[in-house]
């Protein structure tokens, strides 16, 4: 799998403490998307699924998120990677830019390997409601044995939310999303 970059714990990628893949090569060039170093074919990392898990803490991390580029552009690895994942009890999610039908018929069996699933191209005009998705066109999917159970896209627990603090000196401090 040729690999973009790695994250070994993150609070921000999908829910709970999971480590972050992002994996080079995408054909999409949405317009807009935050990582256009993970568009090209050429650099990054080649790495086996294997030696991607061997970088986890599983003591530390309750799943994996695999971002992009485009993961299921390498969808045989990204299979591998993601059975190893599950045999060690750690929850999925990937980021596609193809839709959740699209990949039924291409790759139903790395879907039902699939805990969670954000779907969609990124359209940088389109505001997310959801605090994992790029844009709004963008479904949080719960899947379970490669079936939609549950489109968390506008569950209040995951939309966009924002922390204003003003301290005693009067010094601002803005966290989160705001849209502006």
């Amino acid at each position: 799998m040729l690999i973009n970059s790695f994250l070994p714990e993150s609070k921000v990628n999908g829910p709970g403490n999971r480590a972050v893949v992002w994996v080079q090569g995408c054909s999409m060039n949405c317009e807009g998307c935050f990582n256009n170093s993970a568009h090209s074919y050429t650099g990054g990392t080649e790495l086996t699924a294997e030696q991607i898990f061997m970088q986890l803490d599983c003591s530390v991390i309750t799943g994996i998120t695999v971002s992009g580029g485009e993961p299921f552009e390498q969808s045989f690895e990204l299979e591998k990677l993601l059975k190893l994942a599950k045999a060690n009890k750690l929850n999925t999610l990937v980021y596609t830019g193809y839709s959740f039908e699209k990949l039924c018929i291409e790759h139903n069996s790395t879907l039902k390997l699939c805990d969670y699933l954000i779907d969609g191209p990124y359209m940088k005009n389109i505001p997310s409601k959801c605090k994992w998705a790029g844009s709004g066109n963008q479904r949080f999917l719960k899947l379970v044995d490669g079936q939609i159970v549950n489109n968390l896209t506008e569950n209040e627990e995951y939309s966009r939310s924002a922390e204003i603090m003003i301290d005693a000196a009067g010094k601002i401090t803005v966290t989160g999303f705001i849209e502006v």
